[in-house]
């Protein structure tokens, strides 16, 4: 397989499970809250609480994913002109 293509479907892999992680992160923070509201009997404050930590962690994966990328375009076209 030509190394492009392969490159494209890296890619494209790791762009498309991006989505993934943010709801995956966004739903264990706030079921994960929920869970412990019910046990303390806190409710609503660590789902709300779970709900921004899952939201922090989908940014967080995006940024991750976002430089990555900005890196192999860099390693691609060149050093940047001073």
């Amino acid at each position: 397989m030509d190394p492009e293509v392969k490159k494209m479907w890296a890619i494209a892999g790791s762009t498309g499970s991006v989505g993934l992680e943010i709801a995956l992160a966004i739903g264990i923070g706030y079921f994960g809250g929920r869970y412990l509201d019910g046990k303390l009997g806190s409710a609503p404050w660590l789902a709300w609480i779970g709900f921004a930590a899952g939201v922090g962690a989908g940014i967080r994966a995006l940024i991750r994913v976002t430089r990555t990328y900005q890196k192999s375009l860099e390693n691609d076209n060149g050093p940047k002109p001073p």
